[in-house]
């Protein structure tokens, strides 16, 4: 017996909505830096609880391809135990299905938007294959990065999927992936110092990141570990399933396990980098930061798989006001909706910054209090996921039957 996925589908939800508010949070959060002067960035960053931390580090794409690894393997992996075999053309258009219509609504209005002509043609081309960051090229839409690094684990994933499960190994062969992934990005650091030397916070005063720091955050290879451990968390829960009840059958062991997932969260995520002032540099050196930049995402992406398992097969019992939340849909439209979410969310940051600065201008946005990030964090969560609904409804739900409905029908006159 294995997982039942729609019955279990809440935490997958709730967590991938937490993962599109966490990139939101993150350009609301470094958006408003780059409009401060010094004096007022240095209260800016004072006046953020800790709890903010998180917000300056760009994580929530980390569990946005995690679960994007974990759903697809998921399904690829069932497929393969019930049929013994996996239909990599319907894989591929079901997923393209799903993303290119709202991309191409999105490249078009980014292109528009952000004044593009003739001469930046190559550029859109490259966009249209999604290799924009492997080639160097401008990126039309703001986040379209993440788009580009989904599809490319997309079109890879079929074959890592059947390789490792062919070979007999498949743990093995994930870990070993795995540790090739991040002994790369340790090499790449390594042989770049000044790209572990530089500090976050440098770059809030218009230092520009080394290309190696780029680099580890725009490019598949460099982030192959959260769609590598969706992998193995999707293999886990269908092929070891015993072997998961037996590790949270006692409830003592779920808390154990609990705890140290939220000790990995916690000094992966809310270590405060952004804050030059901190303790945090006084107490650690360049060895220590060329392993943070090495081990972070996957540090992180690891305690949120072991938060999902204990959610899943653990005995915890939670606090009467927790259960009562958890039984609710929260996140399941939002996680429904992400990729609009995700392409047109920075469509909605400046009007939620108006209205929560209560100012049209840049210039005259001085003191920063942490109600009015909260505000405009929720106003650009709130604009987005009423937009991407629209969009599903009218665009991306109506153009993927029509793309399904003829490929099936172009695949059938072909195969009769």
């Amino acid at each position: 017996m294995i997982l039942d996925l729609e019955a279990n589908r809440r935490v997958i939800d709730r967590l991938r909505a937490i993962g599109i508010i966490l990139v939101i949070c993150f350009h609301v959060v470094f958006g408003v830096a780059t409009l401060l002067e010094e004096d007022a960035l240095h209260q800016y960053i004072d006046s953020l609880p800790s709890l903010f931390n998180i917000a300056w580090q760009a994580m929530g794409s980390e569990l946005v391809f995690l679960f994007s690894g974990f759903l697809l393997s998921y399904l690829l992996l069932r497929d393969l135990k019930n049929h013994g075999r996996i239909d990599i053309g319907d894989f591929y258009v079901r997923r393209l299905s799903r993303i290119l219509p709202l991309y191409l609504v999105a490249i078009a209005l980014y292109w528009l938007v952000r004044g593009f002509g003739i001469t930046e043609l190559d550029d859109l081309v490259l966009n249209l294959l999604f290799v924009s960051k492997l080639s160097g090229a401008i990126t039309i839409i703001p986040i379209g990065w993440s788009l580009e690094v989904l599809v490319q684990a997309y079109l890879l994933l079929p074959f890592v999927v059947l390789l490792f499960l062919r070979s007999g190994h498949a743990i093995k062969l994930t870990l070993a992936a795995i540790t090739i992934s991040l002994a790369a990005r340790h090499m790449a650091l390594y042989l770049d110092p000044p790209s572990y030397h530089q500090k976050v916070y440098e770059f809030l005063f218009g230092t520009e990141a080394p290309e190696t720091q780029t680099d580890l955050y725009y490019l598949l290879g460099y982030r192959a570990t959260p769609f590598l451990l969706g992998f193995l968390l999707a293999y886990l829960v269908i092929h070891k399933e015993q072997l998961l009840r037996l590790v949270f059958d006692r409830r003592w062991m779920s808390w154990v396990l609990i705890l140290a997932s939220l000790v990995l969260i916690i000094i992966s995520g809310f270590l405060p980098v952004h804050d030059q002032h901190s303790a945090l540099y006084e107490v650690t050196n360049d060895q220590f930061w060329l392993w943070f930049w090495t081990l972070q995402r996957f540090v992180f992406a690891l305690g949120i798989c072991v938060i999902t398992l204990c959610a899943w097969y653990g005995k915890v019992h939670l606090p009467a006001p927790v259960a009562w939340i958890s039984r609710r849909n929260f996140g399941k439209s939002i996680s429904r909706n992400i990729y609009s979410m995700y392409l047109f969310h920075p469509v909605f940051l400046i009007p939620a910054a108006v209205i929560g600065f209560r100012t049209y201008s840049a210039k005259e946005v001085g003191h920063i209090y942490t109600v009015e990030v909260v505000v405009v964090i929720a106003l650009a969560v709130f604009f987005s996921a009423w937009f991407a609904q629209v969009l599903t409804r009218y665009v991306e739900a109506p153009a993927q039957r029509q793309i399904r409905k003829r490929v099936r029908r172009v695949r059938w006159r072909v195969l009769t």
